[in-house]
């Protein structure tokens, strides 16, 4: 019989399985408070301290033990807020919008009285959607040419839909009805009949939104080129089912690679059969210098052939793991998000002194690079301490094997701390899926990504979907592809033309 003793083998055998055991049960645990949250808590990654440390402050009124703080003076002039003109502190209605006015007589006796004033109450009404019918007149002329009696047309010009019924407006509800508003095109068809009297094969209206992608592919390559030409940009991935024939009553899981450049404001997306490394050289291209922002996918790890990109690491990312290990390990997550929340607060605060790249540098070479300094410390000692497959201990690895991807924001003004740009523009893939569903093929998952493209640029820009559509379907047609460039959403006065 062993004696029980540090020095036995065999209790070290069992201490060892222990270990494996609890790291094990601890993984599982993880994974099961993981699904559960994704299936019934909250998705956000906000931070709040913990409560508890407001019992620490000096409550019975009494001085604070210690040095008292250092203390300043600050002054600054604000804009006093204007009083709320209507009650209750309701907005007033836009003052663009057409009135309408409806008097409402006395229901008494008026004689002897001096009207002094009136009282206007507002209401906002809707009215359904007006279509219209546009003619288009060319007068044919009669030329007697020897005798013979010749009919002389004027041309039709360039049209949207060649010899179709639907002008460039109704195109351009199509695509916002499907890739803004979030509705299936056989909806839009409803529409029409339901306000023009009158039905139309959904064939037809996926027709109009078919036509109305060709026109705008050219303008998607533009602000794809422009886009990695700006030397800055940041790129994720998200799934988006398409139905391949034959289906056999299932789906395959395609792929939608986004690209965003934040200097220049612009998004565009890419449908990729897979996720794969050979996917992000082909997104890329050869001849790209500059920066790289992405999350830690191992897709990524290709960036490191190409010795003319930088790659720059995410923050949001990095810190995503210590929440999801609060429950794990609270006194570690909470010690490390604290860390980020510091960090994210100096880019609030040169955001909101509207630093250019060299002053953000500048103020975080002096308020951020302690900090990292702190959590890299901290992270090589923590790493020593915590079982590798428990939620902490997986949250401390993965911002270790990130770690130089992560500092790049401290050599270069331009990098943003996470990738939270780019994850963004992907809320218009991720609403549309949830109505939508499924592209019906992968053609059409390579329309979605045209339509996001030119849509999500747009509306970056603070440019209406719809009436930037309306202008462009007018015009493409007119154009040759290599001269539109005064027609991308990134054109400030475009809609003023």
């Amino acid at each position: 019989m062993c004696k029980e003793s540090s020095n036995c083998p065999h209790v070290k055998e069992l201490l060892d399985e222990n270990r494996k055991l609890s790291g094990e049960v601890s993984f599982l645990k993880n994974r099961i408070a993981w699904f559960e949250r994704q299936i019934f808590g909250q998705k956000t990654e906000r931070f709040i301290p913990d409560s508890s440390l407001q019992t620490r402050l000096p409550l019975d009124g009494g001085a604070p033990t210690g040095k008292p703080p250092a203390t300043e003076t600050i002054t600054y002039t604000r804009t006093r807020p204007q009083a709320n003109k209507t009650p209750h502190g309701r907005d007033e209605l836009p003052a663009h919008l057409p009135r309408e006015r409806v008097t409402i007589p006395p229901d008494f006796d008026t004689t002897g009285m001096m009207k002094v004033g009136e009282k206007i109450t507002e209401e906002l009404h809707y009215q359904p959607p007006v279509f219209s019918v546009k003619q288009l007149v060319r007068d044919v002329f009669a030329a007697d040419n020897n005798g013979q009696r010749t009919l002389i047309c004027v041309d039709m010009p360039p049209r949207c839909i060649d010899k179709g019924k639907a002008g460039p407006s109704v195109v351009a509800q199509a695509i916002v009805t499907k890739c803004v508003d979030h509705n299936p095109l056989y909806r839009f068809s409803n529409q029409i009949e339901r306000y023009c009297g009158f039905s139309l094969p959904y064939s037809t209206v996926n027709g109009w939104y078919h036509q109305g992608i060709f026109w705008l592919e050219p303008v998607e390559r533009r602000l794809h080129e422009l886009a990695f030409q700006s030397g800055y940009v940041q790129m994720d991935e998200s799934t988006i089912k398409v139905m391949i024939q034959p289906t056999n009553g299932k789906s395959h899981l395609g792929y939608m690679m986004v690209s965003h450049a934040p200097e220049l404001k612009i998004v565009s997306f890419r449908y990729f059969y897979t996720r794969n490394q050979t996917n992000v050289k082909e997104l890329i291209g050869e001849n790209y210098k500059g920066i790289i922002q992405t999350d830690g996918l191992d897709i990524y790890n290709v960036l490191m052939d190409f010795d003319d990109i930088i790659h720059a690491g995410c923050w949001a990312h990095g810190r995503r793991g210590f929440k999801e290990a609060l429950k794990d390990d609270g006194e570690r997550a909470r010690r490390m998000l604290d860390k980020c929340k510091t960090l994210f607060g100096v880019e609030d605060e040169a955001r909101t002194l509207g630093y250019n790249a060299q002053q953000r540098l500048a103020l975080r070479q002096e308020k951020s690079a302690p900090v990292v300094g702190e959590i890299k410390s901290w992270l090589d000692a923590a790493i020593r301490e915590v079982p590798p497959k428990n939620g902490i201990g997986k949250a401390i690895g993965y911002m270790l094997n990130q770690w130089d991807e992560l500092i790049r924001f401290l050599s270069d003004g331009r990098i943003e701390l996470s990738n939270n740009g780019v994850e963004n523009r992907i809320r218009l893939l991720a609403l549309g899926r949830k109505n939508w569903m499924f592209a019906g093929s992968e053609e059409g998952a390579r329309r979605l990504a045209i339509a996001y493209t030119v849509l999500g640029t747009a509306l970056l820009h603070g440019i209406n979907p719809f009436e930037y559509l309306c202008k462009v379907l007018e015009e493409l047609p007119r154009r040759k592809a290599n001269d539109i460039d005064d027609l991308l959403p990134i054109n400030p006065d475009l809609l003023r033309k």
